[in-house]
Order: C-alpha cells, then sequence, then structure tokens
C-alpha cells in the first residue's frame, strides 16, 4: 500500500509518458497506473497486451487494436532484407510473394523469414518453404503460443476444436456443438476474440492462417509418430493410417475426415474405433458438396468409405455425428448417444432411421438430406429439444411421423423435392415454434393440414412446384408470415390462384387468403398461370410488401391496388 501512495505522491502533479509493454496481469495496472488522478494533466499511458479484457476490466476507454500490414506495406518491409543480398529481381518477385502468402500481413512471421531466407540460394528457399507448409517455423509458433498459453483448459479445447473443425463455421451453430461438449463456449469464444486468437467475419469463425496452423502443431506434437495417440485428427492420412493399422487410442476426441481426399476405399469397423471412448466429434464428409451443384448427384452418393455391417462406436462422449454416404440401412440397435447435439447423414442408404422410441433429449438437429432410400421418418416423442430436421432431396419418403407435433423447440423444417410425399400430419399445426417449412419441389404435395393457421410463428414458407390447386383460407392468420413463395404453381389458366373469399361469419367481412399477412414482406407468384381473371387485387392490402415476384404469368394489366404498397422496392414482370 505504501509503495502505491508513494506513486501517487510523486507523479500527481506531473506530466507523465508511462509505457507498459506486455502486460499479462490485471494487478500490474492496478499497482503502477491505478487512477487517471494519480497522474498530473495531460499525461500519458500506453499499455500493450495479448489480452483485451484487461483492458476492458480497467477501465481503458481508447483501445487500438494492432492491424497486421497491407500487401503493399508487407512488400516495402521485405524489400529491407533483400537490399543486404544479391538477389535478381525475378528470385526477389516469387520469394517475396510466397512469404507475403504465407505471413498474410504479420510483422513477426515477415521479420523471422526475411531475416534468413533471403541468404540462401533458390533452391534452399524454395525447400525451406515447402518445409514450412508441413513444420512451422519454431519461433514464429513460441511467440504466437504464449495467448494459447493463458487460456484455461475449456478455452483451449475451444480453440483446439476450431482450429482443426470448425474455421469458417457459423458462431452460433459452433457454441451449440461446443456446449454440448461442457466448454462453456459462449465466454470461451469471447476470450479467444480479446486474444486475437480468432475473428469474426458475417458471424462465421474466422482464424489467421499461422494462429491455425500453431494450434494444429499443438496437436501434432501431442504425438509425433503415432497419430492414433493425438486428440484430434483432420489429415486425411493420418487417420487412413490410424484406421487402418487399429492404432486409434482413447485419446482420440474428434476425427474429420474429407472422402474428396481419399484415394481408396477406408473400411470403418466396430474394431477400428473400439478404443475411442473420449470420442466427442465424428465427421465423415466431402468438401465437393459445397459446390451447389445439386443436380449431379452422382459423385457425391459414392463414398470411399466401407460401413462394416458391425460397425458402431463408443456413444457416451459422442456430441456431433456426421456420416456422408452412410451405407446400412439404419442405425445399429444399441444407438444410444445420449449426449448427441447433431445427427448428419447427407447421401445416406437409411430406409428407416431407428425402430420405436429412441431418447434423446439433447439432440437439436437431424439433417439426412439426399437420403433416397428413407420411406418415412422415426419417432419423434424421444427427442424433445430438436430444433432441425432437413429431408431435403428424400424423394422416397412418404410420411411424416405425427409425434413432430409434439416438439415444443422445433423451428426448422426442410421437406425440399421429397416427390412422394402427399401431406403433413395435422399435428404440424401443433409447432408453436415453427418459423420455416420449405416445401417447394414436393409435387405430389396437394393438402395443407386444416388447421395450418395456427402456426403463429411462422415466417418464411417456401412451397414452389408444389401440387396445390386452391390457395388455402387460412392463409389469413398468418400473421408473422415475412416470406411466401409459390412460384411454378401451375394450375389450370385463370381460373387457379383466384383468391378464393371467406366469410367467417353471416354478418363477418370477406376477407382474400392473402389480406392479413401484414408482415409479409416477400411474396412470390412466378410461374403461377395467374390471368386478368385472377383477384389480384387484394395484393394492395400488404402493407409490409417489398418484393412481388409476378414473372412469366398471363395477365396484362395490374390492378390499381398495387399503388398502396408504399414500401414495395422490387416488382419483377418480365414474361407477362
Amino acid at each position: 500500500m505504501k509503495v502505491l501512495t508513494s506513486i501517487k505522491e510523486r507523479l500527481c502533479s506531473k506530466k507523465v509518458l508511462i509505457v507498459l509493454d506486455n502486460v499479462n496481469d490485471p494487478l500490474i495496472l492496478k499497482s503502477l497506473v491505478g487512477n487517471q488522478d494519480w497522474f498530473g494533466r495531460g499525461s500519458r499511458i500506453i499499455v500493450t497486451t495479448r489480452d483485451k479484457r484487461l483492458l476492458a476490466s480497467h477501465g481503458v476507454i481508447n483501445i487500438y487494436e494492432a492491424r497486421g500490414f497491407s500487401d503493399e506495406e508487407a512488400f516495402d518491409f521485405l524489400r529491407h532484407y533483400s537490399l543486404k543480398h544479391e538477389l535478381s529481381i525475378n528470385d526477389f518477385m516469387e520469394l517475396s510473394s510466397e512469404v507475403l502468402d504465407y505471413a498474410q500481413g504479420l510483422p513477426l512471421a515477415l521479420e523471422v523469414l526475411g531475416s534468413f531466407l533471403f541468404s540462401m540460394t533458390r533452391e534452399e528457399w524454395r525447400n525451406q518453404l515447402n518445409k514450412l507448409k508441413c513444420t512451422p517455423n519454431l519461433k514464429i509458433q513460441e511467440v504466437l503460443a504464449i495467448s494459447y498459453d493463458g487460456l484455461d483448459d475449456k478455452e483451449k479445447n475451444i480453440f483446439l476444436d476450431i482450429a482443426c473443425f470448425f474455421e469458417w463455421e457459423d458462431k452460433d451453430y459452433v457454441i451449440e456443438i461446443l456446449d454440448g461438449c461442457g466448454f462453456f463456449s459462449h465466454s470461451g469464444i469471447r476470450a479467444l476474440l480479446d486474444k486475437s486468437l480468432i475473428t469474426i467475419y458475417s458471424n462465421k469463425l474466422m482464424m489467421h492462417d499461422l494462429i491455425k496452423e500453431m494450434g494444429r502443431e499443438i496437436v501434432r506434437r501431442q504425438s509425433l509418430e503415432e497419430p492414433g495417440e493425438r486428440s484430434r485428427l483432420w489429415f486425411h492420412e493420418d487417420i487412413y493410417d490410424a484406421l487402418k493399422r487399429n492404432t486409434a487410442s482413447e485419446k482420440i476426441e474428434g476425427i474429420f475426415l474429407n472422402l474428396s481426399h481419399l484415394e481408396e476405399t477406408l473400411d470403418f469397423t466396430a474394431q477400428a474405433f473400439s478404443r475411442m471412448s473420449k470420442l466427442r466429434l465424428l465427421k465423415v464428409y466431402n468438401s465437393e458438396d459445397t459446390s451447389g451443384n445439386f443436380k449431379d448427384t452422382s459423385n457425391k452418393e459414392k463414398c470411399r468409405v466401407n460401413f462394416s455391417k458391425d460397425f458402431k462406436l463408443c456413444y457416451d462422449c459422442l456430441r456431433f455425428l456426421y456420416l456422408h454416404g452412410y451405407s446400412l440401412k439404419s442405425l445399429p440397435n444399441d444407438f444410444n448417444p445420449k449426449n448427441l447435439v447433431e445427427l448428419s447423414m447427407p447421401y445416406s442408404h437409411i430406409q428407416q432411421l431407428w425402430k420405436g422410441i429412441k431418447v434423446l433429449e439433447k439432440l437439436k438437429f437431424i439433417d439426412l438430406n439426399n437420403s433416397k432410400y428413407l420411406i418415412e421418418t422415426p419417432d419423434f416423442s424421444g427427442v424433445t429439444n430438436l430444433r432441425r430436421l432437413v429431408l431435403e432431396g428424400c424423394v422416397s419418403l412418404r410420411k411424416v411421423d405425427s409425434s413432430l407435433g409434439n416438439l415444443k423447440n422445433f423451428s426448422f423444417l426442410n421437406l425440399k423435392n421429397c416427390k412422394m410425399l402427399k401431406s403433413l400430419p395435422r399435428s404440424t399445426c401443433d409447432l408453436k415454434s415453427l418459423e420455416t417449412l420449405i416445401l417447394s419441389g414436393c409435387s405430389k404435395f396437394k393438402e395443407f393440414p386444416e388447421n395450418f393457421g395456427s402456426l403463429e410463428m411462422l415466417m418464411e414458407l417456401y412451397a414452389d412446384e408444389i401440387g396445390l390447386t386452391v390457395l388455402p383460407s387460412f392463409f389469413y392468420f398468418l400473421r408473422n408470415l415475412k416470406v411466401l413463395s409459390f412460384s411454378g404453381c401451375k394450375g389450370p389458366p385463370s381460373t387457379f390462384w383466384v383468391l378464393p373469399s371467406r366469410i367467417l361469419n353471416p354478418i363477418g367481412p370477406i376477407l382474400q387468403p392473402l389480406s392479413g399477412l401484414c408482415s409479409l414482406v416477400q411474396l412470390k407468384l412466378s410461374d403461377c398461370n395467374l390471368t386478368d381473371e385472377s383477384n389480384l387485387s387484394s395484393l394492395g392490402s400488404l402493407s409490409s410488401l417489398q418484393w412481388l415476384d409476378l414473372r412469366r404469368n398471363g395477365f396484362v394489366t395490374l390492378p390499381s391496388t398495387i399503388s398502396l404498397l408504399s414500401n414495395l422496392e422490387v416488382l419483377a414482370l418480365e414474361n407477362c
């Protein structure tokens, strides 16, 4: 206390400049620069730290986050090193380009690489750059690891999971998965942000390549010679080696296998996974799925993993299971991962996911897209916290189990291109949390359940090219609906999409099905055989409408009520 009093007494009337570099303990700030009244007017205190939380907790107002070099600044920085050595302009340009790409504006990396690469021959620095791709520079890694060393155990796990598996994934989605692992990921991700170990752009988790490399190197050094003794595996050759030789151990917590990198078939057997008692995350995926070409599914259906008939996992720790091209007709009878958060099996051969009731209370996401042999959904009675169900492209699906209506937190249902599906169970109308329903491409779907208008939270309905013949009158009650798309619903010319009136009671007003949609922002009725005889005047009552798509229809004139749409920004009328 005497020391603190002494600092304040000596400096309170003096104008000072104080620089505290690389502060990692809030006690240092409290002891040396406690409050502003410790120093005279005009004083400046500069604090550098790797932890933004430390500054915020001390009440620091003006925080400047150091940015990396731009390409131009980095190029000029490297030119300084080239002046000491005799390099041809071509060699300098080639080497600089490689270094800039590797360092990505990080001054430390530019300094370390520039200090020794420019002194090498062409063959030497090319060889060194190739080495860096698999063995990071130790000096750079040691400095970057200081921030990692300041994390607690759960924060370290979050960092390593992101570095190895979840870069470029949606932040909220990753939080759901990692919270299921008990990592308290809301605060953990905040800690990584404050230490500049990650950034967030458009809600996607991002990481500088050298920081990601540092995280992966930490995992690699857990066992340099035996991949099966590491906590996380992402490199296809390491995974292939561990499973082929049955050397995968109980230390493995996560495996992400990209099938597009495999050159030969890999067997997934019960024996290969038998020792992985701590496995939390398993993803067998095909990066080519993100191409967006959903018409060509032939390559996506091919899977270079052979799931043996006795294939099963240790379920106790499993939180995330993603198996592209799962080749068996159903899950094992003893499938019971009570802590599972996500189950995804795109392009699988599943006919029936499971029999009877499975109690999976923590399961929130199920994705079986393009599982073309799936005939009906399972009983959802034991999956009480399910939020999202994706069955897009399940072309044999005929029935959605009525137990779906019992799910209180269910918000998203995708049934796009389920071409055999004719209807939804009545219980669908009990989904009070449902926000998005996708039925586009369900060509045999002809009738909504009677009480569909009771879905008071429904905000988006996509029903393009379905078999509907009349616009149901209960649409009037979907007061929170913001997006409605019925493009390509072609009934008979003139009569289809005549919007029928409805008398609610003998003296009640005559209401059009669309007139009550006061929240509707986007309406798509393109290619619907609308004519001048269609009653389009009710469109004028859609006071919130911003986007109206009426392309490829047969009408010649628009109703005068269109002028009432004061918020309309886009009106599409091509080929009318």
